[in-house]
């Protein structure tokens, strides 16, 4: 019983055992028979305790020989050098392979960990593995295939002593990457932000200056006629290019009687409404009845006043109803 075990127990080891055995006392293959192609991290500096690095192996053999995967790194094992743990080990190892006429394909993903540190920067390396191979015709003659090693610097988690940069920079040492997908979120955000701002002062401004591209009748209009002084002819003139501003809106002639055609049109000015039949009021009274009773100061400024209302609801803003003047001026 105890025979069994043990037999048991060898063949379960086995392949560790094999992953042990020195590589060296087996012979190169002919690497015509081998294509190989490396990814590894471009950041070659840098790395601290908890850091991982990813290595990316494509490995093609070709027939007639095989690969024998038990010589594939082991997960767990720390990394040696001259018999010394380099304190860097496998923690996952993932490897698919695809069998072809001529040749298997295998892509090997190996991610290292590193649970080593120094008081100063120091060099560390993912030593040179070594691949077994035989062929299936001649399976007592075992080759070997070298992977290469990757080199990189572990940095210290605290600086000690002085350090001087400039006397270990190298050109062949690759920059330091950093992460910035939250930057450019936070960048997005913020000129959303930004811009949202703007739209919303761009709306309280537009009461009281024009903004190029909108609606611009009644802005010509008040500009025109808000330094005018207060006399008939003024007047007169005043209430004529709001007249012209009104047929111009609804490109037809615009009366008391037809203000629904205006109110379709821009259904703003329906917050006006008292306003329009005052002014149709004063404009007959200033055109065909000549009333001597008219205050031509306070006629203007309601003038004004009307204006700005119209020229807020071209633009479709709100027109606030304590401004609105439901008293005829004159």
């Amino acid at each position: 019983m105890h025979k069994y075990l043990l037999i048991f127990f060898l063949v379960t080891l086995s392949p560790t055992i094999f992953a042990y055995e020195d590589p060296t006392k087996y012979k190169d293959i002919d690497p015509s028979f081998i294509q190989l192609i490396i990814k590894d991290p471009k950041q070659k500096v840098g790395y601290t305790v908890g850091d991982k690095i990813l290595r990316e192996i494509k490995f093609t053999v070709k027939k007639p020989y095989q690969l024998v995967e038990e010589s594939l790194p082991i997960e767990g094992y720390e990394k040696r050098y001259r018999g010394q743990k380099l304190g860097i080990v496998l923690q996952n190892k993932k490897f698919t392979k695809k069998i072809e006429k001529q040749e298997v394909r295998y892509k090997i993903k190996l991610i290292y960990q590193i649970f080593t540190k120094n008081v100063v920067a120091k060099p560390a390396s993912v030593t040179a593995d070594y691949y077994r191979l035989i062929n299936p015709a001649d399976p007592e003659n075992i080759l070997k295939y070298r992977i290469p090693s990757f080199t990189f610097a572990i940095s210290p988690i605290a600086t000690f002593g002085a350090v001087k940069i400039e006397d270990d920079m190298s050109p062949y040492r690759g920059p330091f990457y950093k992460n910035i997908n939250n930057e450019k979120k936070f960048l997005k955000r913020a000129i959303f932000g930004f811009v949202l701002i703007l739209l919303i002062f761009g709306y309280i401004w537009g009461r009281f200056t024009w903004i190029p591209g909108q609606n611009k009748i009644f802005s010509t209009i008040y500009k025109s006629n808000k330094k005018a002084s207060s006399t008939q002819k003024n007047i007169k003139i005043f209430i004529s290019d709001l007249h012209s501003g009104f047929d111009k809106t609804i490109n037809q002639s615009l009366f008391e009687g037809n203000l629904e055609i205006l109110f379709k049109k821009n259904k703003s000015f329906i917050n006006i409404k008292q306003e329009l039949h005052i002014f149709f009021d004063i404009s007959r009274s200033i055109f065909f009845e000549n009333s001597k009773s008219i205050n031509y100061e306070k006629t203007l400024s309601w003038l004004k006043s009307f204006s700005l209302h119209c020229r807020m609801c071209e633009r479709k803003l709100i027109v606030d109803p304590k401004d609105v003047v439901s008293k005829n001026p004159k």
